[in-house]
């Protein structure tokens, strides 16, 4: 039996952290005595202020909050951000921002609400980060939150929960944004732009169980996996790479629907050669992994993860899929 695996629930001291902008001074971030609380006492261009931390298969969760202020501008968070980016002809990183108010400024229109956007290099002037446009690439907006900005004086509580090739934002327990992609590791950034009073508190962060399994298409027996948790759990998977049949062309882990043999692959309900996720016990298909999925185990369960190809048959096979998995929290 596997050990048991723990979820680390670690308090964030934002003493630890560093401030970085696009301008030298473009913010002022306090941060209290105790490091549970940072404001944000600027109107100024973009700034940041990181984590001494990287953020990969980690949930971070906090509240954030603005005072009294004229202003409706710009307040949320990166991911993926490493120090020096500012500058850095090659960074790479996810901005997660949201605005009270729309507004068109410097030729360039800054929407009301949540968005997702992919920083790369530099962007030229901030008129970039206000219309989401030239190195700020907008790649998706909040479920309910897209059009719908911040409050003044009201609290909300953030989850983020990033991986190489997911990011997921829930506000107030609500999932807002849920990408996929080819994300860079980095830590985690408090952002503002062009908004004063502006609070973040009470962040903690929690590392998630993770690993990889490699399932050869040879493995007719496949390749087991048990919860790693004593309790139920939510595991997420996603797969990558191909694998082929005989001498075939190579496929993914959707495998080759309406292929031939339907009728004699060990899973004639399930897609041909396609990885699926079987339960040890009942024998029985709990789900296709064609691509990311979410199992519910319960404690103790062992999956067996195999290509659904024809019994005894397995052996002429090539190729490999990868399988990363991470528990949900």
């Amino acid at each position: 039996m596997n050990e048991m695996a723990q979820i680390k629930i670690e308090t964030v001291d934002l003493n630890d952290w560093k401030e970085e902008s696009y301008e030298k001074g473009a913010g002022r971030w306090d941060v209290s005595r105790n490091g549970q609380e940072v404001i944000q006492k600027k109107n100024g261009k973009p700034t940041l202020f990181y984590s001494p931390f990287n953020v990969f298969n980690t949930k971070v969760t906090g509240k954030i909050s603005v005072g009294n202020t004229g202003d409706d501008d710009f307040i949320g968070f990166a991911l993926g951000f490493q120090p020096g980016d500012t500058t850095n002809s090659s960074a790479k990183y996810l901005l997660v921002d949201w605005r009270k108010g729309q507004q068109k400024r410097w030729g360039e229109l800054a929407k009301t609400g949540l968005a997702v956007s992919m920083i790369s290099e530099v962007p030229k002037d901030q008129a970039e980060f206000w219309g989401h446009t030239g190195k700020v690439t907008e790649l998706a907006r909040g479920k309910t939150l897209g059009n719908k900005g911040w409050e003044k004086n009201v609290e909300n509580t953030f989850d983020f929960v990033y991986t190489k090739t997911n990011l997921q934002v829930s506000v107030n327990g609500s999932l807002e944004i849920d990408i996929d992609g080819d994300f860079s590791e980095g830590r985690i950034a408090f952002y503002n732009f062009s908004q004063n009073n502006v609070t973040y508190k009470a962040f903690e962060k929690k590392v998630l169980p993770s690993g990889q399994l490699q399932v050869h298409a040879t493995f007719e027996q496949g390749v087991e996996f048990q919860n790693p948790m004593d309790t139920a759990a939510k595991i997420k998977v996603t797969p990558s790479g191909t694998w082929s049949v005989k001498d075939g062309v190579e496929i993914t882990a959707a495998g080759e629907p309406g292929a031939e043999l339907l009728s004699h692959v060990t899973y004639p309900n399930n897609t041909p050669y396609a990885l699926v996720a079987v339960d040890q016990a009942s024998d029985e298909v709990i789900e296709e992994i064609s691509s990311a999925k979410t199992l519910s185990l319960k404690a103790g369960q062992t999956v067996i993860f195999k290509m659904n190809d024809e019994p005894g048959w397995y052996w002429d096979n090539k190729g490999c899929i990868t399988v990363d998995w991470m528990v949900l929290d």
